[in-house]
């Protein structure tokens, strides 16, 4: 089953805007992993929406959800190569090709959600749209997320000696590597939808994930420990073919890329406050447990560990000009 609806997006310029062929009747289709339900499939909607109205029907978008065109990294590549149209990613799998997007798995890179939101809405995040469109074939429209990854796991962890040792699903980038294992953790790789049966087999000890996800993947039946870490804001770009971009009209264009900017700004409304609420769901009607710890000591760890990784990777001055951001 999927959902047609019709589809727009934001204003990117020079390169993308020359060399269109004339206007004709276009479906575009949008790979989402979740539910339609979901936050994300929610700005999905709200852009198909915007397009239709704008293209006066000239624009058109199926939205395919729960994966049936593929698991996240095969979406990416579906996207890159023109197959699929879009979708919406998380940097970690970007990083293979744009490596200054690992940034964002610095623990505790952003003060609080208004932080973040100046950040991906200003200059930085234009600055990462236009690597992207450069190295990776995709256009970031805009970005999704907002919601705040915790540490969930098959044992309490109230303190960083309790982590040591556990197995946790990461994606393998050296920034996420670096940081958890210097608490001790052993980073370990597992695809997304082979985390609840790893958990049950004890292939890994728990994850890092927001709350959203830790409910509608069922994560807090087999590991019901939350540890408010609040390491990271979630982002998640969402991307456009690039060879799609280049085929439509210059007012096309357009239309995608103003489209596609206020539909990530509509999204993260709705998942920046589903966060708490479902945090507490999770906790109050769904049996998990959720314990504090000593953040400032999993900074000031992970930050040491992390400073030759970012100077070899060239993302220092990235980290010092995001915090800098008023």
């Amino acid at each position: 089953m999927f959902m047609k609806v019709t589809v727009t997006a934001v204003a990117l310029c020079g390169t993308l805007i020359g060399g269109s062929i004339a206007a004709q009747a276009e479906t575009l289709r949008a790979s989402l992993i979740g539910p339609i339900e979901t936050a994300q499939g929610q700005g999905l909607q709200k852009f198909a929406e915007l397009v239709k109205e704008r293209s006066g029907g000239e624009l058109e978008v199926e939205i395919y959800p729960d994966g049936q065109l593929g698991n996240l990294a095969e979406s990416v590549e579906q996207v890159q190569s023109g197959i699929i149209d879009m979708t919406t990613a998380v940097p970690s799998i970007l990083a293979e090709f744009v490596p200054e997007l690992q940034v964002f798995g610095v623990p505790f890179l952003f003060r609080d959600y208004d932080h973040w939101t100046k950040v991906v809405d200003g200059e930085i995040g234009a600055e990462f749209s236009e690597m992207t469109t450069a190295k990776a074939d995709t256009v970031i429209l805009g970005y999704f997320g907002g919601s705040v990854r915790n540490l969930v796991t098959r044992k309490k962890v109230e303190t960083l000696d309790d982590a040591a040792g556990l197995k946790v699903r990461l994606h393998p980038t050296e920034v996420l590597s670096a940081a958890w294992s210097s608490v001790g953790i052993q980073p370990t790789v597992l695809a997304y939808g082979e985390i609840y049966n790893g958990l049950q087999l004890g292939v890994v000890d728990g994850l890092e994930n927001e709350p959203e996800w830790v409910k509608r993947m069922k994560f807090y039946e087999q590991a019901p420990y939350i540890t408010l870490t609040q390491h990271e804001i979630v982002t998640r770009p969402f991307i456009f073919s690039a060879k799609t971009m280049d085929r439509l009209t210059d007012e096309q264009k357009q239309i995608i890329l103003e489209a596609g900017a206020e539909a990530a700004a509509y999204e993260r409304e709705i998942e920046h406050g589903l966060d708490q609420e479902t945090l507490n769901e999770l906790i109050t009607e769904l049996g998990a447990e959720a314990q504090e710890i000593d953040k400032d000591k999993f900074q000031a760890t992970a930050a040491a560990a992390l400073e030759p990784v970012l100077e070899n990777a060239g993302l220092t001055a990235t980290v010092e000009k995001i915090k800098a951001v008023e």
